[in-house]
């Protein structure tokens, strides 16, 4: 069924750069036909020298709410009027709604993080040693729902290595009962955390480009390793198919867009999400 456009139809969209590779506006366009809601969602492609410029845009435009994707979920917060409290102690947006001219962000990411480990590879954090590699926003709200749910152990590995210590000792503080470490970014390093983890999360862009390597070397991914890769297009990025290679329970991050799209959803127009109608508009734009 087509959108019908008119004076009263509401925008949302996914705000972030690149963003043209999204699924988002497929499966929450299809959520608004299902429950016939006036209201479209489309992408905007915005730089991060331009991001402040775009949301004074989306005010002004009379926009009701964004998703934030790579690389503005940290860069959102100075931004917004106000901050719901599970996205400060995160400290990342991946949801803003826009109401009487103020901005209010959220951060769904982590409960769709939760649920679709649950879901999808059937396993709950709480007592694993787990690897986190990349330390950006979607790994402050990962690393944030694993210590709540009392995993372990948390080592986070990034480029950055400073980036990776801060959210190591910020963890830390906020759940002084998960042991927290950052590694440097060296194979060797990152192969052993591997060898003595329970799971493995790509929380960083790694994957989305054809080029990209695997994360780990082969011989780390072992037998008892369970991997979540957060990358959702390509939906067999290098990690997934290495895990899958060696017989390994692995999970893309198709999941994870799932249910925090199910949570903004609800965010958005106040109506509970029809997921089922999601997910099959989903699994639709994958198979083709």
């Amino acid at each position: 069924m087509a959108v019908n456009i008119d004076g009263k139809t509401k925008v949302f969209g996914i705000l972030g750069f690149p963003v043209k590779h999204s699924f988002s506006p497929v499966f929450q366009n299809a959520a608004f036909r299902a429950k016939r809601i006036n209201a479209v969602y489309v992408p905007f492609e915005v730089p991060p020298e331009r991001l402040k410029d775009a949301m004074r845009g989306l005010v002004a435009f009379g926009v009701c709410g964004v998703n934030v994707t790579i690389p503005h979920k940290q860069a959102m917060l100075p931004l917004l009027d106000e901050i719901s409290p599970g996205a400060k102690a995160i400290g990342a947006v991946n949801t803003v709604i826009f109401k009487s001219g103020k901005s209010t962000g959220y951060n769904t990411d982590a409960e769709g993080l939760l649920i679709s480990l649950k879901k999808d590879l059937n396993i709950n954090p709480e007592k694993r040693t787990i690897v986190i590699f990349g330390a950006g926003g979607a790994a402050k709200a990962i690393a944030y729902v694993l210590a709540r749910e009392k995993a372990s152990s948390l080592t986070f590995v990034d480029i950055f290595n400073q980036r990776a210590k801060e959210l190591a000792l910020k963890i830390g503080r906020d759940f002084p009962r998960c042991h927290t470490k950052a590694v440097p970014f060296l194979k060797s390093r990152i192969d052993e955390e591997v060898l003595n983890s329970d799971i493995l999360i790509n929380a960083s862009p790694v994957g989305m480009r054809k080029a990209d390597p695997c994360i780990v070397s082969p011989n780390a991914l072992h037998k008892d390793l369970a991997v979540y890769d957060i990358v959702y297009n390509p939906s067999a990025t290098p990690l997934l198919r290495e895990a899958k290679r060696r017989g390994i329970k692995a999970a893309g991050g198709i999941g994870m867009l799932l249910y925090q799209g199910v949570a903004s959803f609800e965010l958005f127009t106040g109506v509970k999400a029809p997921v089922a109608v999601m997910r099959a508009a989903l699994k639709k734009v994958i198979k083709g």
